[in-house]
């Protein structure tokens, strides 16, 4: 079923409440919060997935949740949207040029006709993230909830990974077709990049590779997991990874295993 929890929020009460909502190759989703009690209300995920090659049919299919939807429409205290893409670049805050986001992403990536570029500030690392939107997508929102914060997914990722206790930590997001992968060290990010990966194995591969690139040891080195990974998967990866652990907000903590692997990004507040 598409709702995953639902704590009866009062439509009347919403303003003061958080909308959030996650698009990525999981599909769509969104969740209500009450910022004050830090309280989930609300927790949706689509039965679709998205398509990166047919942008135009999974903006319909989000159309048609904001029109099923009343949640989706009513006014809020504030509005994020967290966009999941595997590409993007990060630049040093210091070296940064608005005017060269699209070259310096169309040197990693190819960008397409109807993908508009952003850009994102992570102040604690010193860095930008610049990454590209679907326009269609945002479209879609945009007439319905027409003032919003966006936000990419890895720049979530790269916040919040260096707040774990784990001094080596790696952070791992499986979805068919593409893998996510952090390295910190303290409060510190070594490495991020993504790579395509259409099997399992080959994201674990990277996940391996990654390692003896940062010389993290394996035995004491804590992996964070997120996306469509099955649970005979998590135990593979735990044959390599002393501590596996769900990427998860301990704050607000979801009803299973696979509700924290594809939906805890939409726990984590960028205000």
């Amino acid at each position: 079923m598409p709702v995953i929890v639902n704590s009866q929020p009062q439509l009347g009460k919403t303003t003061e409440y958080r909308l959030s909502i996650q698009a990525d190759l999981n599909g769509f989703s969104f969740s209500v919060t009450d910022p004050k009690l830090n309280q989930l209300l609300y927790l949706y995920g689509s039965d679709f997935t998205m398509d990166t090659q047919d942008m135009e049919l999974f903006s319909r299919n989000v159309s048609g949740v904001f029109k099923n939807e009343p949640l989706l429409r009513a006014k809020y205290q504030s509005v994020q949207i967290t966009y999941g893409t595997q590409k993007f670049v990060t630049i040093p805050k210091s070296i940064h040029k608005q005017e060269d986001d699209l070259g310096n992403l169309t040197r990693m990536h190819v960008v397409e006709e109807l993908e508009e570029i952003h850009s994102y500030d992570v102040p604690q690392e010193e860095m930008v993230i610049i990454f590209p939107v679907n326009s269609t997508f945002l479209n879609v929102v945009k007439s319905y909830q027409n003032q919003f914060d966006l936000f990419p997914a890895i720049g979530t990722y790269i916040k919040y990974i260096v707040q774990f206790q784990d001094y080596n930590k790696l952070f791992f997001q499986y979805f068919k077709g593409a893998v996510i992968i952090i390295a910190a060290e303290g409060e510190r990010i070594v490495f991020c990049n993504s790579y395509p990966a259409h099997h399992f194995n080959s994201a674990l591969y990277f996940a391996l590779v990654v390692m003896k690139e940062v010389q993290f040891n394996p035995e004491q080195t804590t992996i964070y997991i997120s996306g469509n990974i099955r649970q005979l998967e998590t135990h593979d990866i735990a044959k390599y990874f002393s501590k596996v652990k769900y990427f998860r907000n301990p704050q607000m903590p979801l009803p299973d295993s696979g509700a924290e692997l594809k939906y805890s990004t939409l726990m984590f507040s960028h205000q």
